[in-house]
Parts: C-alpha cells; structure tokens; sequence
C-alpha cells in the first residue's frame, strides 16, 4: 500500500474553504518538476488571482483528484522505466490557515536499464547490406534512446520505431515494417531489446496520378512534385513533392498518398490538389507611418496615417502555370505600381525567375525619391531552410531634398542604378515553436561595368535567434550590421545610404532617425515679420550597426492572446568607415504590449533614448528647441518587431 497522504491537525477552516496555493514536487531526480506538473491535474492559482485579496483563490481540495494525480505520476515514471516507484502527497499549512501547499513526494527507486540490443530481420543478404550496414542506420542506432546501458523508457517506443523505419523507407523499401519485442525482467532491472525487421521489397517510383479539378497540364502538375519516373522510393522525397506542389501559386490544397497496389518493386503514387481562383483582386486598407508625421497627430493631418493596396492576380497564365500580377500601394509617403510575371520552374521545382518592372515615389524626412526601373530575380530553394536569390536592377532615380537650407550636389539629383544583389535566407525552428535562428547576408555591387552613375558595393549581415525559456516566456535577439564600400564618387545618394531607428531597428528614435543628421532652417516670411523654425534631418551614413534584446511573455492566462515585452536595443550609422567607434553606441530602453490578432500580432512598443544627442533633443546652438517627448518614441505596428 502507498502512503496517500498526510494533512497537518490543526484546521480553523473546513476542508471546503481550504485552497491549493501552489503544487510542489519533491525526491524528483530524474525529472523536472514542471515536466511533472504538466501530467496531473491539480494546480495552483496563477500570479494575478494570487493577487486578487478580495476573494479566496486557488483550486478546492478534493482529495480523489490528488490520489488520481499520484497515480498519474507513478504511470508518468512507469512509462519511463521507474517501474517500482514509490509516490505520496502532503497537505502543508502556509502562514494563512486556508492556503494549502501540496506537495508531492516521489521516490524513484532504480530503474530497469537496457542490457542488449539485438536485431532480427527476413531480408536478403543484399538488402541488408543496403540498409543496415550503412552509416545512416548505425548512426540513429547511436542516437536514439534504446541503447545499451540506458533506461528502457516504454513510452519512447512509438518514436524510436518512428526514426529507424524512416531510415528504412529512405533507403527505398516503401513496405518495411519494423517491431520491437522487449524482454524486462523486474526483478534484475534489466531489458533486452530486439528489433524484428521486414523491410519487403525495394522500390522505385513508376507513375503518378493526378486527382481533382484542374486547368494545367497534369504534367505540368507532375513535373512540380519533382519525382523522376524510376527514381528510388523514400519517404523524404514524398514530403517534398507534397511540399513543392502546395507551396505553387496555383494550389490551395495538395495531398501525396501510396495507393493500394501490389507490394512489388514499382510504386505507383497519387496526388490529389485543388487549385485557387485563376483570376483574384485582393485590396487592403491599413494604417500606419505614426513616426514619420512631423506634427502631432490631429484631425487634420490624420489622414496621412491611411494606406490602401489593390493587387490583381492571373494564375496560369498560357497555360503552364506561370503568374502575372498588378500591384498598387498609396499613402501620403509612398506610391508604388508594380507588375510581377513569375516562372515557377526554371530547370527544376527548387527553382523560379521572376521578372518586376516598377515604378515608386517615396517621401522621407531628409528627401524625395522618384523611382522607375525593372528587376529580374532568379530563386533558388536549396532545402526547406535555405533560399538564396540572384538579382538584378536597372532603375532612373531622381532625388531632392526636403528642405532647402542645405543642396545636394547636382550630380546626385538625377541617376541611373545598375546593380546585381546576392540575397541568402536561412530559417531553422521559428515556425515549430520559439527556439530558432535566422541569417540573412546580403551584398550588392552596382556599376560593375560603368553602365551606371555610382559604383559602389553594398554588404550586410542580420542575425536572429530565439531562446524558449518557457512554454510563455521567449528571449529573442539579433544583431546587424552593414557596409558600403564605393570608388571614384566622394559620397551617395541618400536613398542608397544605411539608415537605422524605427519600429524595427532602434525604438526610442523614429524612423531613420538614429545616427548623423544636419540642421535645416526653414523660413516663413508670410506673417508681419521673418520666423525660422530649426530641425534637424538624418543624413544616413555608409556604416551601420544595431542590436537588440528583447523578452516576450504570453499572459493567456490573463486574457488569450495578450502579452507583454521589455527591450533594449542599442546602434549607430556612421557617415564613413573610419568614423566607427564603439563609444558612438546609442541605447534605447522600454516595453511594449502584443495581441495576437488574426491579422498577425498587434504590437504598441514605447522606447525611451537613454543616451541622446543634441540633435535628438533638438537643441540648435545650445538653445533648447524641443520637448518632453524627444526622449521618447511610441511606435504602432503589426507582426513582431525582429
């Protein structure tokens, strides 16, 4: 019999007024308590209904639950070969008579440990020199938990099945099957482990059937899945047929699947999809661009915040899949019209050129940019993690400034770009959970012929990695920096210049508006005398750096999808190379509150300058012209800021 538990004697209040003010696990060696916790049903209150003095809370003693939790717990270590464990529980007294502290007491006990691992199997001698005295199979016999000498943990079978039959099929047995007969005895705490092996005849692909409707070729929609007629069978190449073909323009919905058939050495596949609307207009009207008004928000100026996009799609355009599309973009501070013609498959489905012709006025706080031109992209899809891009951009650009104190020389007005851009994306873990990294380098080099009005190279690197720290809490951080190496030209237009502040680099300062800037002096004659009104203008700069530090926690307790976060983000651009000095370092501090919303998560962040210039302050000649807000920044937006 167990000991199901002990309740301290003295009691002021009756057992139906007592709470459980928080759930403890004791004698666990082998396993964290929150990993315990996470399998039973009792549980304390949260922090803000611990906060709550108006009202008892916490969970109502019912003493059938906590013996159905200690019971849980001893399947929870049986299942993981702590097969004679040993669980009580005690009701403690905390300083206040009605809150109860219940704590469970484990005792683990030896566990029954895998002494021999053997393998059976039916398969030629051939067949299974192909499969297991490969290197792929050792290796995941060296890595998954039944080895000799380890716990032998039932509730890891169905995974540890899972990871070698994988090894199978991917060696082209499409029919393997793959049992475990596992020897325990109790009493010696010891397990021998044989796996019975049928890995059936090997396969190869012979021939895929298309289901549903469709308006491309269906060997159009064949050659999408990648899959070679007389290519060996493996379970990685059915995922990625599925991939490539659901991740086409064209499909909403895509299905691979081993119909029934005779068990021989050719496989025949199916594939079933559903395809989008040839033909969509999709328009969105948002709101936006709070930091770059130069005025408080008011009734007349707030309509400069509304934005509007239209996008029109033609899916399969002459029949092959191909797309073309026609996007408009308006707000106060940036009109774009852009065409898209892609071909999703160049020479296999990894992948695609897309050709962009565009046109784009951009209005920014130290200049105006008119710009027209075409892009030509070719894409490449190494694996599921990795994209790289090769492009190239002709484009007539006409710049001015804002403000007139101050000229641009007149040979940086009007210019002509001519650039090729190496582009590399590597995702790993951000869409699984909270735990990933991101790289992105970049380089361009422009006027590498003289075909252009600046030659120049252009380099980059942005880092992203994400730290769960619990299943609410994440640490997300990132650093970039940035580079623009140029000949023949004392200085760059501003629109090719490296910029940083904002909602997504340094919060705290506003858009671009971290780093260098001049002072412009604007004149307004129109009153009885002269009135000047004095600001400053960033002026980019060809080096950058900014990091930032930020912690995310989930309060779905408190209300679904609501969170919080704190951050410190720190950069600065310098005009020139020889300017870097680590001491230039600007810093911003602050917090913010998320919603995840359907749209993406809504996000208010408040940043306060830790460390501002004279000219973030905006004092002119050691004459205060700013106010109190000039040590802050309010930014709106939606998705996470890195």
């Amino acid at each position: 019999m167990l000991p199901f538990g002990r309740i301290n004697a003295q009691e002021n209040v009756t057992e139906t007024e007592n709470r459980i003010w928080s759930v403890k696990i004791e004698g666990n060696r082998s396993f964290e308590g929150l990993v315990i916790k996470n399998n039973i049903a009792n549980e304390g209150p949260s922090f803000w209904q611990k906060i709550n003095i108006f009202k008892k809370t916490g969970t109502s003693i019912d003493k059938t639950e906590i013996r159905k939790d200690v019971i849980r717990i001893e399947r929870f270590y049986q299942r993981r070969g702590y097969v004679d464990v040993q669980v009580s529980y005690e009701l403690r007294a905390r300083r206040k008579e009605w809150k109860k502290d219940l704590v469970f007491i484990v005792k683990e006990n030896t566990p029954v440990r895998i002494a021999k691992v053997t393998l059976q199997t039916n398969a030629s001698e051939a067949d299974s020199a192909a499969i297991f005295g490969g290197n792929k199979f050792k290796r995941e016999l060296n890595r998954i938990p039944y080895r000799e000498g380890e716990v032998y943990q039932p509730i890891e079978e169905a995974e540890v099945l899972g990871r070698l039959i994988r090894v199978i099929k991917n060696k082209g047995y499409a029919y393997a099957d793959l049992q475990i007969d596992a020897r325990v005895d109790t009493s010696d705490r010891k397990a021998v482990i044989e796996f019975i092996a049928d890995p059936g005849p090997q396969t190869r692909f012979d021939s895929i059937i298309v289901d549903g409707e469709s308006t491309i070729d269906k060997e159009v929609v064949k050659r999408e899945t990648g899959i070679k007629k007389g290519e060996l069978y493996s379970e990685q190449a059915m995922r990625q047929a599925q991939r490539e073909v659901f991740k086409h323009h064209l499909f909403r919905l895509a299905l691979v699947s081993i119909p029934d058939q005779p068990k021989d050495s050719t496989l025949e596949i199916a594939l079933r999809v559903k395809e989008l609307p040839l033909r969509s207009l999709q328009l969105k009207l948002g709101i936006g661009d709070f930091d770059r008004l130069e005025e408080p928000i008011a009734w007349n100026n707030s309509w400069k915040l509304f934005r509007g996009q239209g996008t029109w799609v033609y899916r399969n355009v002459r029949g092959k899949g191909e797309r073309f599309s026609v996007t408009g973009k308006y707000s106060f501070f940036e009109q774009n019209l852009s065409a898209d013609y892609l071909f999703p498959y160049v020479y296999n489905t990894k992948s695609s050129i897309s050709i962009n012709p565009y046109y784009q006025r951009r209005d920014e706080r130290a200049y105006n940019i008119e710009t027209g031109g075409i892009q030509s992209t070719y894409g490449y899809e190494y694996n599921e993690f990795t994209t790289g891009t090769f492009s190239y951009q002709f484009s007539l650009n006409n710049e001015t400034e804002l403000r007139g104190s101050t000229t641009i020389p007149d040979s940086l007005l009007s210019y002509d770009k001519s650039s090729f851009a190496f582009n590399l994306y590597y995702a790993r873990g951000v869409r699984r959970g909270n735990n990933g990294i991101i790289i992105q380098p970049y380089l361009e080099l422009s006027g590498l012929f003289g075909e252009a009005s600046f030659s120049f190279q252009k380099v980059s690197l942005d880092v992203r990695k994400y730290f769960e720290l619990n299943s609410k809490l994440t640490l997300a951080t990132r650093i970039r920096g940035g580079a623009i190496y140029y000949s023949k030209q004392d200085s760059l237009p501003s629109d090719i210049r490296f910029y940083s502040g904002g909602t997504n680099t340094v919060r705290g300062w506003g858009r671009q508006q971290l780093g260098p800037k001049r002072l412009v002096v604007e004149t307004d004659t129109s009153g009885a005398g002269q009135v000047n009104t004095y600001s400053y203008v960033p002026e980019g700069g060809n080096a950058v750096l900014n990091f930032n530090v930020e912690l995310r926690q989930q309060l779905d307790s408190f209300i679904k999808g609501f969170g919080v976060a704190a951050f410190l983000d720190g950069g600065q651009v310098w005009r020139r190379m020889s300017d870097i000095n680590s001491g230039d370092i600007q810093f911003g501090v602050g917090g913010g509150l998320r919603y995840r919303s359907p749209i993406g998560p809504i996000r208010v962040d408040v940043g306060y300058k830790v460390n501002p210039t004279n000219e973030d302050l905006n004092i002119v000649k050691g004459v205060d012209r700013g106010n109190i807000w000039d040590r802050w920044g309010i930014h709106f937006s939606i998705g996470q800021a890195f």
